[in-house]
């Protein structure tokens, strides 16, 4: 069976830059102006738009009927989202408002289905959860340097030292899983497979919305910190079971 991706790792450059905004528009969102989310929505949409208008024409029609497809299966899981969390939220509370952050939750969603689906269909589980480890581990990373600095510019005291330091300690221990799947992956994808899933498991006892009033802002950081590492895992063992029959 011929490679589709023709040997090709990296994406076009379109989906280079549109990545690049999308991870610079969420910082952007995270640290500078809420607002600035726009920018971000430029990177996830931008490009979609411009080819079904007919003025990008980077894909041949097999990532065009990937991409279709994940548009799909983004719809179903945003319209099934929306209407649960509607459910929820108004169940015995008629008129309740909905915030921000279950908005942000819902297309948190979409674009992790869309990018899992088009990204599985095109390149398979093993490349996949490569690029995709990197890319959110970078992003988790990036953060996690970010809020330090925030952090340290605020006081110079040996308890916030020692604060900072202890921050460091932690986001390496929440940054590592992904840099180090990406790097076993293709030397254990079965193994890998289900220590990702058990990472994942481990991050959503850890850091889920357990005891808390307001859900919306932990199930969003819950959504990018472990659903990566749950889809990641189930693909490369549905991968790994395939092969081995």
């Amino acid at each position: 069976m011929a490679d589709p991706t023709n040997g090709r790792v990296l994406p076009a450059p379109a989906g280079l830059i549109a990545g690049a905004l999308f991870i610079v528009g969420i910082l952007l969102w995270m640290f500078v102006n809420k607002g600035l989310l726009v920018v971000a929505g430029l990177g996830a949409f931008g490009p979609g738009i411009l080819r079904e208008l007919g003025w990008l024409n980077d894909q041949d029609e097999f990532q065009r009927q990937a991409a279709h497809r994940a548009g799909y299966h983004a719809w179903l899981v945003g319209g099934i989202a929306a209407v649960l969390i509607l459910s929820v939220l108004q169940w015995g509370k008629p008129g309740a408002e909905i915030s921000s952050e279950w908005i942000g939750l819902i297309l948190g969603l979409m674009w992790l289905t869309w990018l899992f689906s088009a990204l599985l269909t095109y390149w398979g589980a093993r490349r996949t959860t490569t690029v995709v480890l990197l890319i959110f581990g970078s992003f988790w990373l990036v953060f996690g340097v970010a809020t330090i600095i925030s952090e340290a510019t605020q006081g110079g005291t040996s308890a916030s030292l020692l604060t900072n330091l202890l921050g460091v300690f932690a986001g390496i221990t929440i940054v590592g899983p992904f840099f180090l799947g990406a790097w076993a992956v293709h030397r254990w994808p079965r193994a890998t497979g289900g220590v990702l899933i058990a990472v994942a498991a481990l991050f959503t006892w850890k850091f889920g919305p357990w005891g808390m009033d307001d859900w919306s802002t932990q199930l969003l950081t819950l959504t990018l910190l472990a659903l990566p590492l749950f889809a990641c895992g189930i693909a490369l063992l549905r991968e790994a079971g395939s092969e081995g029959t």
